[in-house]
């Protein structure tokens, strides 16, 4: 099931919660990333009614504007979508979790669990994105393999110079050079 419209913030995004499941989020200013009642029942394994209906029913818990936000409020041209459609925020989409029982509405609450961690711990106790210096990466090119050593030592053996090529062989021998 895939969305293919756009909103301001740019196309819609698939991540992957399981094998053979794949779900559409929004990129989203104020929210980091919103989706769609019809997406968050795909990933709830539910229909968009029952989504609906849980959305009702706990209406003093699940609040507009910190759980849901309507498509008016996100999108730049509210002809491209209904006015009135839903939008769960990622704490709307964790908090409808709680209502919604199925099995695979508990595959669902552990992928949500683990995106807001991950997005998370890139950040410290103050909301300040960390920053980590990237290290190296460590390239097999300088390891001096029995290969390489015969293939240099072939090439070695062409030098005309005998201190030059005994003292180049000694040094990659681990000798010392005279």
């Amino acid at each position: 099931m895939t969305i293919t419209k756009k909103n301001e913030a740019g196309s819609l995004l698939p991540m992957t919660v399981t094998e053979g499941l794949t779900v559409n989020v929004m990129p989203n200013e104020a929210h980091e990333y919103v989706m769609s009642t019809r997406e968050v029942s795909h990933g709830y394994g539910t229909s968009i009614y029952v989504v609906r209906k849980t959305m009702l029913r706990h209406e003093d818990e699940l609040k507009e504007g910190k759980h849901f936000i309507k498509g008016v409020d996100i999108l730049s041209t509210p002809t491209v979508t209904q006015p009135h459609q839903i939008f769960w925020t990622k704490r709307g989409i964790v908090r409808l979790g709680f209502f919604i029982k199925s099995e695979r509405a508990k595959l669902f609450r552990d992928w949500a669990e683990e995106l807001i961690i991950a997005v998370d711990e890139q950040r410290d106790l103050f909301g300040v994105v960390k920053t980590t210096r990237a290290l190296p990466a460590k390239t097999k090119a300088n390891r001096l393999t029995q290969e390489r050593m015969v293939s240099i030592l072939a090439e070695v053996c062409r030098i005309e110079d005998m201190a030059l090529r005994m003292s180049i062989t000694n040094k990659l021998m681990g000798g010392t050079a005279k």
